[in-house]
């Protein structure tokens, strides 16, 4: 098994070996009344093709010849059956422990419940929807949450809508940093004694105010009330694709029976979206009902999977295409990494 790596090229290498070995023809029976049959000229059927998209990804026959020279029919492509373990293992790798063998079968389980009807019947569907749930759910496949807890220029350039003009709240609301002395002791080499130095240490000096943050920023948008209503805090993202504000998590409680049996109310317990099962259900829920597998389908290339990550997130192409994120910390080419990482892990 090649287990693929960001930004390194793997050479695999096959030995076949032949053998001889000594044989004869047999001879046709003398009542075998199909000996002097022609060979034939139509391929031979293929397999039942399963459900497939349109596209060029789904199934293919193609025309080929078997051993024996005979026309026969190859499949390409062919829709995946299921999710393994091994396949997220390639891409969740355990970090600090996580994520653990259990709770990957168990993704694993709830996607191959049907594939089909999730929209994730081709490994290039499954490489765009984990690509994005890389960048979104990071390396453990466990932040699923959003957090707030931005300093003051990071709240500008983050939610410009409302901060770029109130500069002075970003600094009330944001976390402040500041240095301190700080006295410690060492050994003296020559005295054998103990002395004080005193060092420069980092330190938060005003925690940020995550709460008041989301409310402002999310207020009368996406479903949400004013800011002294809560729902921008009560409806922040959560899930393995960030579900966020009132009216997506009423869209994800009225839909929820397309998908699954029963039912669930997100909007009375919003923090469910964080725990597993719902934070892939949702996930799921986003994916098909925004239609990011049709943008997958255009397959495994930088506009495929900007076009999906523009529906994930826009605002990064924005920011991307203005030049506003420094070398190594541009999400936009981490996604692109992350399906490529995922494709391989798929094919």
């Amino acid at each position: 098994s090649v287990v693929p790596k960001i930004g390194a090229k793997v050479l695999e290498r096959k030995i076949l070996t032949n053998f001889k070995t000594s044989g004869k023809t047999a001879r046709h029976h003398p009542n075998d009344t199909n000996r002097d049959a022609p060979r034939p000229t139509t391929p031979t059927p293929g397999p039942a093709p399963g459900v497939s998209p349109k596209g060029d990804q789904g199934i293919h026959i193609q025309p080929g010849r078997n051993e024996k020279n005979e026309p026969d029919n190859k499949v390409k492509r062919p829709v995946p059956g299921e999710v393994t373990f091994e396949q997220l293992r390639k891409i969740y790798p355990i970090v600090g422990g996580q994520p653990a063998d259990d709770y990957l079968k168990s993704v694993a389980k709830e996607l191959n419940n049907d594939l089909s009807k999730y929209k994730l019947d081709t490994p290039i569907r499954l490489a765009h929807f984990f690509g994005q749930i890389r960048q979104e759910a990071g390396s453990r496949l466990m932040a699923t949450e959003e957090g707030f807890n931005y300093k003051p220029q990071g709240l500008i350039g983050t939610f410009s809508g409302y901060y770029s003009s109130k500069r002075s709240e970003a600094e009330e609301d944001g976390r402040i940093e500041g240095l301190i002395d700080k006295s410690f002791d060492v050994l003296d080499k020559k005295t054998k004694k103990k002395i004080t130095k005193i060092k420069k240490v980092k330190v938060v000096t005003q925690q940020a105010k995550q709460e008041t943050i989301a409310n402002k920023v999310y207020a009368n948008r996406i479903g949400n009330g004013d800011i002294a209503s809560g729902d921008g805090w009560n409806f922040r993202g959560r899930g393995f694709k960030q579900l966020t504000g009132r009216s997506n998590y009423k869209d994800f409680q009225e839909k929820y029976k397309n998908y699954w049996s029963g039912s669930v109310d997100v909007l009375a317990k919003p923090d469910l979206v964080s725990e597993f099962p719902l934070s892939l259900r949702s996930a799921i829920y986003f994916w098909v009902e925004n239609k990011c597998w049709a943008k997958a389908d255009d397959g495994v290339n930088d506009a495929a999977i900007d076009a999906v990550t523009k529906i994930v997130n826009s605002g990064e192409i924005s920011k991307h295409n203005s030049g506003a994120y420094s070398e190594g910390e541009d999400p936009v080419i981490k996604r692109r990494s992350y399906t490529k990482l995922a494709y391989a892990a798929f094919t």
